[in-house]
């Protein structure tokens, strides 16, 4: 098939559909990426060395300052539907139409379009070049159940989850839906009656890029929503850490390793210098050896060593505990590893992500970001090197993801949903 593939967000948006994109070409698909990026990263080269294109289309979305000014906002803000409200009117409406312009020309040449869910102009423009679309999510504790409550709110059992879901439904289609139905009309194309249900998913087929050893699929999902497991890309056999992070992991105790991903400069240089700041206190308070990953890192120490890339999946297992931002892919990262978590949630799904370590048992309270500080950081380090039932328990499911590979498994899925064009 000529498959098309579109996203947009932070890095953690972009890198699982490189990982599905290298998944279909190494099954003869010929293999198109679009991609948004918030920031100014770009993964062409990777796409190539993967057996596919890719190209960026209207990135970076905002200038560096801006961004800082749009992050301050988002963190300040506590209610999660506040927070989304922002990053849509500030991150992803402003490029609606360039990426629709985009989704239209790759529509063309395309029998399928996959897509992040969001991105309600991909699935538009897949509908007016009339070829089938499937969208891809990354949290499936955001999909409605009975058997699950909506993030931030108590679970009071499946008749209380229906409620909070009918209340969620309405509070986003009030919010969101209007705006993605104005857009149809303007297109030609029927409104959609319920953002959860039929705007956002493919009913076609809806990928939940979450691991299956973490839950099971609840009975009453409709047929097209199917957990895949993590998208993560494939591992290269010349990967290796640099000779200082093996010097330090080698001279003392297993270290923790702190760091939030993308997301560490995500309200300037002095927003990442308070965060740095508040680590090595935290690592000080808590007694315990460290591993600081931030773009602008210090001269290190014998207890903090600063590093700016390392491969996670190579460092993590070597970790006593891995503070971060919980986003899907460290989250499973760390799972993998068998290694337990201190959740700091920033944004979006990071709550759930966060919730969910917490239910699993490898993970104290979540520390909100806007709460971080120092001792209450070393608090919840010292909880979980002082608990080894969360390291347990990190390990049998570390064990039990031993055999997951996300990225296979979704195209199994795309090409069952596409078989009679095949």
């Amino acid at each position: 098939m000529r498959i098309g593939i579109q996203t947009w967000g932070s890095e953690g948006d972009i890198r699982p559909f490189v990982a599905l994109g290298h998944a279909l070409a190494t099954r003869g698909h010929r293999v198109e990426l679009v991609y948004t990026d918030i920031g100014e990263r770009s993964y062409d080269a990777a796409a190539a060395a993967l057996g596919f294109t890719a190209r960026a289309v209207a990135t970076p979305v905002a200038t560096p300052e801006r961004s800082i000014e749009i992050g301050l906002k988002i963190l300040n803000t506590r209610d999660q539907l506040r927070q989304g409200l922002i990053i849509t009117r500030e991150l992803f409406d402003p490029v609606i139409e360039p990426t629709f312009a985009a989704a239209v020309d790759l529509c063309g040449r395309s029998d399928l379009l996959i897509h992040h869910f969001i991105q309600h102009q991909c699935a538009a423009a897949a509908e007016l070049a009339n070829i089938p679309a499937i969208t891809v999510a990354f949290a499936p504790m955001l999909t409605p159940s009975r058997f699950i409550h909506p993030s931030g709110t108590p679970d009071f059992g499946e008749l209380g989850n229906r409620i909070a879901w009918t209340l969620a439904r309405l509070l986003l289609n009030h919010t969101l839906l209007k705006d993605i139905n104005r857009f149809r009309v303007r297109h030609g194309l029927a409104r959609r009656q319920d953002l959860l249900g039929d705007a956002w998913p493919s009913h076609r087929l809806n990928l939940l890029a979450a691991s299956p050893a973490l839950f099971d699929r609840p009975a009453d999902w409709p047929a097209w929503h199917q957990l895949c497991g993590f998208l993560e890309l494939p591992s290269h056999q010349h990967e290796t850490v640099a000779p200082e992070v093996d010097a330090f992991l080698a001279a003392g105790a297993p270290p923790v390793f702190m760091g939030f991903g993308s997301l560490m400069p995500i309200a300037g240089n002095e927003h990442l210098q308070m965060t740095i700041e508040t680590f090595i206190a935290a690592s000080r308070i808590a007694c315990c050896r460290a591993i600081i990953q931030c773009e602008d890192p210090r001269p290190s120490t014998d207890d903090v060593l600063f590093v700016k890339r390392t491969p996670h999946k190579i460092v993590f297992p070597k970790c006593a505990a891995i503070v971060h931002h919980a986003g899907a892919g460290t989250t499973h990262t760390a799972l993998r590893a068998g290694v337990p978590s201190v959740a700091v949630p920033h944004v979006s799904d990071q709550f759930a992500w966060s919730e969910e370590l917490q239910r699993l048992g490898v993970a104290p309270t979540p520390l909100r970001r806007t709460k971080l500080a120092a001792n209450a950081l070393a608090a919840r380090i010292r909880q979980v090197l002082n608990t080894p039932a969360m390291k347990s328990s990190a390990l049998a499911i570390s064990a039990r993801m031993e055999n997951d590979n996300g990225p296979q498994r979704a195209a199994d899925l795309i090409e069952s949903a596409m078989a009679p064009k095949l």
